[in-house]
C-alpha cells in the first residue's frame, strides 16, 4: 500500500514534523492576513478545487468511480448564517441532509461531499476496495492507495500541492 498526506503545505517549513508557517487553515480563516496579504475567498476556493482534482485524479487513475462514506459525522453550522451561504447551491444542501453511511457517491455529488468537509460542514472517511482518502483538521488530506499512482502524483505536485509518505491518523485500529 502507498500512504500520502497531501497538502498546501511546504514540507521545506516542518521542523521535527511541526509546521512553523503560519497559514490559514480553514476556510474560517478568509479575511485574515498572513505573510501581510489578506487571504482572500478566491485563494480559497483555488486551494480547495486543487484538493479536490488531486483525489480525483488518483481515482481516474485507479479506474474507480465512486467511494463509500463511513463514520460520518455532521456538524450543525447553519448554511444560511454562514458568512459565505451563497457558496453552499441547494445541491450541496441537499448531500448534506441526506448523506449517511454506507452511501456510494460517485461524480459531481462526490464533488459537492469533497467541498463540505473541506469547509467543515460535515466530516467522514471515504473509501473503495483498494484506496481511502480522510481529510483531517487543518486542511491535510490522507490517502492510501494499492497503485503507486505516478501521473496522479506529477499532476498533484505539478498542482502547487506537496506530496509526503505519511500514514493517515485517522486509521481505524484493528
Amino acid at each position: 500500500m502507498y500512504y500520502w498526506r497531501i497538502t498546501k503545505y511546504s514540507p521545506s517549513n516542518r521542523i521535527n514534523g511541526d509546521y512553523t508557517k503560519e497559514e490559514w487553515t480553514s476556510i474560517s480563516d478568509v479575511g485574515k492576513s498572513y505573510s501581510n496579504e489578506v487571504f482572500l475567498i478566491e485563494h480559497y476556493l483555488q486551494t480547495e478545487s486543487l484538493y479536490i482534482m488531486a483525489l480525483i485524479s488518483i481515482m481516474n487513475e485507479m479506474k474507480i468511480n465512486s467511494l463509500q462514506v463511513t463514520n460520518l459525522e455532521k456538524h450543525d453550522f447553519g448554511f444560511l448564517n454562514d458568512r459565505f451561504h451563497t457558496l453552499y447551491s441547494d445541491e450541496m444542501k441537499k448531500i448534506y441532509s441526506n448523506i449517511k453511511n454506507g452511501d456510494s457517491i460517485s461524480g459531481n455529488e462526490l464533488v459537492l461531499l469533497c467541498k463540505l468537509v473541506l469547509r467543515e460542514k460535515l466530516w467522514c472517511k471515504l473509501q473503495a476496495s483498494c484506496m481511502f482518502v480522510h481529510f483531517g483538521f487543518d486542511y491535510y488530506m490522507y490517502i492510501d492507495s494499492a497503485l503507486k499512482c505516478k501521473d496522479s502524483l506529477k499532476f498533484i505536485v505539478n498542482s502547487g500541492l506537496f506530496i509526503e509518505p505519511f500514514q493517515s491518523p485517522y486509521l481505524e485500529e484493528e
